[in-house]
């Protein structure tokens, strides 16, 4: 009876503390221009995750083209390898200064051998700010697809 008790207990003082949490995190009605900036970041972040994974998979097609004897072109392939990688890696610096959107919390995996991130909040921006910042944001992601299109071994 008394663990009966006492789970209850636990229960409700969990439940308690969530409802005092959500406030803090975002308790009002966005304006349309901070849905805009939302919508923004959240077709920023699927771009991001397709770049990355594109980059994954040319990178194992070049490594396993060079891997197969290409002859005269290992040293096109190995130069393609090198802009990939320094991509790759201009990619990583974007992901870690990521601005986060009121309320918003870190939304992709952080799994062991991952890279890692810090995160910074601007609160205290302008709706209009979020949203330019959020332009910002998509319109270097957009140059480094385009550097990966152009990208030729």
């Amino acid at each position: 009876m008394k663990q009966i008790q006492n789970s209850v207990l636990s229960a409700l003082t969990l439940a308690a503390l969530l409802l005092l949490a959500l406030p803090g995190c975002h308790s009002h009605e966005d304006s349309a221009t901070m849905k805009e900036a939302r919508t923004l970041n959240e077709e920023t972040t699927e771009v991001g995750r397709k770049f990355h994974q594109r980059i994954d998979m040319i990178r194992e097609d070049l490594q396993a083209q060079l891997e197969g004897n290409p002859g005269g072109l290992a040293a096109s392939f190995e130069s393609a390898l090198a802009q990939l990688d320094a991509l790759d890696a201009r990619y990583e610096t974007w992901m870690s200064n990521q601005i986060l959107l009121p309320g918003q919390t870190c939304n992709h995996d952080h799994a062991d051998g991952e890279h890692h991130h810090h995160h910074d909040s601007m609160d205290e921006l302008s709706d209009a700010d979020h949203l330019a910042l959020q332009k910002a944001i998509r319109a270097e992601l957009d140059g480094l697809v385009d550097e990966l299109n152009a990208l030729k071994p």
